[in-house]
């Protein structure tokens, strides 16, 4: 669990009543496991969520939040990996917090503000044993700043924007075991079916939304934002092209659809009949995924998976990423 997903379990935790510490690598210098901005939660019965880099160090971590979560004092410890049987060496400063009922108010401003797909910073001040957080909004057009996460002077600096979403048209046996994966790697989906028998809640437990609609009018129930992956996998090639054709309108950051080479030159012919720009055809991953043998559906989901990490860290070219045919 990470990014949105784990302030979302602390928010819940809070809500419940139950004590919590969170632990942020505030920053780091050399060869570290997890950067700045790497965040663990630790609950009240001593289990961890997220990692701030593993192995003897983090450990430490996780009895200094459970110390943290019974005395109530914030503090900041540097882990030099190198003294700690850690070859990568490199060193990492992480502040340790209890949270409380004032950072459940941070965090529901902070969820409600991404979740309506606005962003904002997670501001952190840090004085002798305490450690306060507020959250502030910005303009969501204004896109983020490179240079967070920021430690100084006792403050941390963190961007929060909106969950990366993925829409997974087609909730068959690959779509069902991409919509895990995807949550998994921290991807907010929703998965979208035209079967009633199929588009059901507890087939995706992971998901965050599910959408029994019609193929033939996907704006009906759901917006596709140009900061969305699309992947197009429904039960036959008219659903597939009637939902290609029209979320390409949307022009999503992303748009990948199942099938073979011999099924793109066809579904290239019907998107031209259809009117649909030639350069907006090409951006059509067809086949999907990477080219790993993948042949079960949970081969395929993870194929597919490893492309949007490759898209989400800026590797949008799929030029030189064969897709299994």
């Amino acid at each position: 669990m990470e990014g949105i997903e784990l302030l979302r379990r602390a928010a819940e935790e809070l809500r419940a009543g139950r004590p919590l510490a969170e632990s942020v690598v505030l920053s780091s210098a050399g060869s570290v496991a997890r950067p700045a901005g790497a965040r663990m939660v630790t609950l009240a019965d001593g289990t961890s969520l997220g990692t701030v880099g593993g192995g003897a160090p983090e450990y430490k971590v996780q009895g200094l939040a459970s110390d943290c979560i019974a005395d109530g004092r914030a503090r900041a410890v540097t882990l030099d990996r190198s003294s700690t049987g850690m070859v990568c060496g490199g060193s990492q400063l992480v502040g340790i917090r209890r949270l409380g009922a004032d950072d459940l108010a941070v965090l529901e401003d902070a969820l409600a503000t991404l979740d309506a797909g606005g962003r904002g910073r997670l501001v952190v001040r840090w004085e002798g044993n305490a450690a306060t957080a507020s959250f502030e909004r910005e303009d969501a057009a204004a896109g983020g700043s490179a240079a967070l996460p920021t430690y100084e002077t006792g403050c941390y600096v963190e961007e929060l924007a909106a969950p990366e979403r993925a829409l997974i048209f087609g909730g068959g046996h690959v779509g069902r075991a991409l919509a895990s994966v995807l949550s998994a790697i921290d991807f907010e989906v929703t998965v979208f079916d035209d079967r009633p028998e199929v588009a059901r809640p507890e087939n995706y437990p992971t998901a965050r939304h599910v959408i029994c609609g019609d193929y033939a009018n996907v704006a009906a129930d759901v917006e596709v934002r140009p900061s969305d992956c699309v992947c197009v996998m429904t039960q036959g090639h008219a659903g597939d092209e009637e939902v290609v054709a029209q979320v390409l309108a949307r022009h999503p950051r992303y748009v990948g659809c199942m099938g073979s080479r011999r099924k793109r030159a066809v579904l290239e012919g019907v998107l031209a009949g259809k009117g649909v720009p030639a350069a907006d055809v090409a951006r059509v991953e067809l086949p999907i995924g990477l080219e790993i043998g993948a042949v079960t559906p949970a081969e395929i989901a993870v194929s597919i998976a490893a492309r949007l990490i490759e898209v989400r860290h800026g590797s949008d070219d799929a030029a030189s990423h064969p897709c299994p045919a």
